[in-house]
Formats: structure tokens, sequence, C-alpha cells
């Protein structure tokens, strides 16, 4: 049995990392002052907001909380050269956490970065975003040709959810970087202001990227495929708030996370927290650390039980409370309250285990039919 207090080190790339609760790149972290707050508010390591050879020039406003727990942002990287940002980042070395700089995107621009931040800088690794490059393999894998060829620590590529095939992105790239970031911002995206027929955003038309919980899905299975389909390391990312989100992404097969877009809405404390979630989650598991749960999520899809028919939906009757709330989520009119004890109307029922979603008693089991 373990003691009280599961272990959050991960390691990755030969980097430990104190706990697996990571910045990602983004308005939460644009200046050395932010990163620095990051780390007072418990996160593991600090990702710096990305860099490229110019500094950027965006429309304000440039982000928008949405009703979907989520954020829409026309940001794109850093609004300070490249050379100003360096400097302002020297003093987050003081921080005892690790350093990863995120910087793009071409490849004669990470090819003048590269050099310039691991001389000044000496990060612990290198992040190097593909946001802006587009859906092919090859001009992707060239960016990290160059950079591999220009630095010497380890490198991280950061995937953009838009990708088609990104199997084939993780495969093509392996050889040249060190471990894989999923998932940037999806997107483009819209949204506006009806009463004022008005965009919320400065953009072009008033266009951004969605990041927070709405993403949490599509990140989570870009991980899974990505780190099915290659060996190196992967980071996720993409609607992180909670320590249970977290797990989510250590199961599914990532080595940490990142967090940006509950860090904005809710302060640097964030990092922590989420950490914290993680250690009691662990702990009230019965897991010593974080590296036991890593990877799986696809290691139980060889016990999972599988219907060659349609399957019944079971009342477990010594569970159900009577509460009714799984007759009122039934679409289909399949469920109905008899003498407090949920009855199935298997004339009606289709199997599809919605209603088990709804039911905080373990009442509603799907069986083979």
């Amino acid at each position: 049995m373990k003691g009280s207090m599961a272990e959050l080190k991960t390691k990755i790339n030969g980097i430990e990392f104190p706990n697996p609760v990571l910045t990602a790149a983004g308005p939460n972290v644009r200046n050395g002052e932010l990163l620095i707050e990051a780390a007072q508010g418990g996160a593991g390591g600090l990702v710096s907001k990305t860099i490229s050879t110019v500094a950027a020039d965006d429309p304000r406003p440039t982000i928008r909380c949405l009703p979907c727990k989520s954020l829409m942002n026309c940001e794109t990287w850093a609004e300070t050269p490249p050379e100003e940002f360096i400097e302002d980042i020297k003093k987050v070395k003081s921080e005892t956490v690790p350093l990863i700089v995120s910087i793009g995107y071409k490849p004669e621009e990470v090819a003048l970065l590269g050099p310039l931040v691991e001389r000044e800088l000496h990060p612990d690794a290198i992040e190097f975003s593909v946001h802006y490059v587009g859906r092919s393999v090859e001009p992707i894998v060239e960016i990290a040709r160059t950079l591999k060829e220009v630095v010497t620590v380890p490198i991280w590529l950061k995937l953009s959810p838009n990708f088609l095939d990104i199997e084939e992105l993780a495969v093509a790239a392996s050889p040249y970087i060190d471990a894989f970031v999923a998932i940037n911002s999806f997107g483009p995206v819209l949204d506006f202001d009806p009463d004022n027929v008005s965009p919320y955003l400065g953009s072009e038309y008033g266009q951004g990227w969605l990041s927070g919980s709405s993403i949490l899905p599509i990140a989570l299975s870009i991980v899974y495929r990505v780190a099915r389909a290659q060996e190196k390391p992967v980071i996720g990312v993409g609607g992180v708030s909670s320590g249970i989100d977290a797990i989510k992404f250590l199961m599914a097969g990532a080595s940490a996370v990142q967090v940006c877009s509950a860090a904005i809405k809710n302060g640097h404390s964030i990092y922590g927290e989420i950490a914290q979630g993680i250690d009691r989650w662990l702990d009230s598991h019965n897991y010593g650390s974080v590296s036991e749960i890593i990877g799986l999520y696809g290691k139980s899809l060889t016990k999972r039980k599988l219907f060659t028919n349609k399957p019944k939906m079971t009342v477990v009757e010594e569970n159900c409370v009577g509460c009714g709330v799984c007759v009122s989520r039934c679409i289909q009119g399949a469920l109905s309250m008899e003498d407090k004890l949920c009855i199935v109307n298997y004339d009606r029922c289709i199997g599809c285990g919605f209603c088990a979603g709804f039911c905080k008693f373990n009442a509603m089991e799907l069986r083979k039919g």
C-alpha cells in the first residue's frame, strides 16, 4: 500500500517536473511577470507565450468568454519583439520549475529564434507551434528538421486540431522531435452579439479560436491517437480546468498537461488547484504516483464489454432511489416510475445508454439483450 500522499513528479525528456500541471502558451503567460505568478500559483512547469521574429499586432478586443464555458480569442503570438521578450523572460530563470520557450512558425524563423532562445535563456526545452502552417505533413516536418539542426535542447511540437491525419504527422515528425503537445485551440469559430448585430472580437469578421471545456473531448482523442501512433511523450492541453480533467489526459496517454483558458478565467492559483485535485484523486483511488495511470485508458479497451446485438437498459433495483431523473431524460419515452422504482419499456428502449449518464446512484446499466 502507498502512503497518504501520491507522487506527483513526472519526467519528460529527462526534465523532472514537480507536478504534471504546466502553463500553456497564451495570454495567461504573455510576459515574465505572469510566468512567475504561474510558478507561485503551483505550476509544475512554465511554457511561455509563443514568440516570432516580429511582434504581433492583434486587433482589440481579443478574448471573449462564451456561454459554453469556453473562450474565443483572436490572439496570435507575443506582441513584443523577440529580443525584448527574451530579456523579459530572463527573470523567470530564478524560479525552480522547468522553463519551456514557445517559438514559431516557419523554418527560417525557428532557425533564427531557436539558437537565440537557447543561448540567452538556456530553457529546458523549446516548443514550436504549427498553428498557422497549414495541413500538409512535409512543411511541418521541415520546421522540426530545421529546429533540430540548430538547437541541442529537447524539442516539443504543438499540434493543431485542424490537421486531418494526425497519426501520419506524428509518425513523420517523431524522428526530429522529443515530445508532442496536443492540442492548440480549434477554429476558426464565430459568435457575436445578436442584440447589436456586432462581433465580439476585433478580427476580420469577428472570428476566433475556441479553447476551454468545449475542446476537451477533441484534445483527449488526439492525445490518445498520437500516444498510440508513436513512442515519444505527449503533453495534453485543451479544456483542463480540474484534477479530473488532468486525470483523463494522463489515462489517455499524456505524461503531463498544460493549462491556459482556466488560468485566464480563474487566475494563477488554478495550476496548484489542479495539481491538488490530481493528488486527491490518486490518493482516493489507491494509486501511488502519476506514472501508474499514464495510458490506462488504452489498456482498458481490451477488457471492455462489446454488445453484438441491441443491449437492454437494466435497472439495478437495490441502487434505485426513485428520483426520476432518468425518466425526464429519455427522449424515447421508455422509462417510467412505479412505486418509486424506474421501469423500462423495452418496446421503446433503443439501448442508447443516455439515461445512465444522469444516474448518480449507478442504478442504470446496459446488459446483453
